[in-house]
């Protein structure tokens, strides 16, 4: 797919706690990208002597959706970073610009396999537009589990929209000190793994894992360990720092 610059009117800008940012926008011209991928968004300099940087988000609606509703990403904003105070100065009505779209890390499954996905902090947005696509309700699945890591139940921008597609959802939280049921857990994303049933069906099953680099290192290895063939995990990492090559947090 092509990738060119797109010049785009903000519609809504919600601020949520532990520095959440949902950023919707329409494009003048619409484009296509697949459940998963990513765009780049141009943060002009703060000063005249600084250059423009790019910083890479993930769609958090898949196409079809944003086509109707306005193109969605989720953002961890860092306060006092270059795009985190670009963040900040951004209101309804005001136009961007991005490059899009990136990126491999693209829903495929079907053939009455199994789907899980597994993300941390702002690395839901791929899974939930994989989640959300024409292509997850088409494909021949035997069953979809998402699990969903977070510190606290305040940063969870998602509450319900993996359950309203059918998927089993566990949302682990790592901080929570208050006593938590089904379908809250105590602990990370790899605790759930090590919880799971005798009976799961490992090797049958297609692993979607997106968040920080450590938390898919040990996820990956994990799954190595069970016998999962590394053709079914699928992983996106995401980091502090910006890169055309992967998705960013701001």
């Amino acid at each position: 797919m092509a990738r060119r610059i797109y010049r785009c009117q903000i519609q809504e800008i919600k601020r949520l706690e532990e520095g959440l940012v949902i950023l919707r926008f329409r494009p003048q011209v619409a484009f296509n990208f697949e459940p998963g991928q990513f765009t780049s968004l141009e943060v002009p300099g703060l000063t005249s002597d600084q250059e423009t940087v790019w910083r890479a988000y993930s769609f958090a609606l898949p196409y079809e959706l944003s086509r109707e509703h306005g193109y969605e990403l989720c953002i961890k904003q860092l306060k006092g970073g270059r795009a985190g105070t670009y963040l900040d100065t951004l209101k309804v009505g005001d136009w961007i610009r991005i490059r899009a779209a990136y990126g491999d890390f693209t829903f495929h499954s079907g053939n009455d396999r199994g789907v899980c996905f597994i993300g941390t902090g702002t690395g839901v947005a791929p899974l939930r537009s994989m989640a959300l696509s024409r292509q997850f309700q088409k494909a021949d699945l035997s069953f979809g589990l998402s699990i969903l890591g977070y510190r606290v139940l305040a940063e969870v921008p998602y509450i319900g929209d993996f359950e309203r597609m059918g998927i089993t959802t566990i949302y682990s939280l790592s901080r929570e000190k208050l006593a938590l049921e089904y379908p809250f857990a105590h602990g990370r994303v790899t605790d759930v793994l090590k919880q799971m049933r005798g009976d799961f069906p490992w090797s049958n099953t297609d692993f979607y894992i997106c968040g920080n680099p450590e938390m898919i290192r040990e996820v990956v290895q994990f799954l190595l360990q069970k016998g999962v063939p590394a053709a079914q995990i699928m992983s996106e990492a995401f980091e502090s720092s910006s890169s055309a090559t992967g998705v960013k947090a701001a």
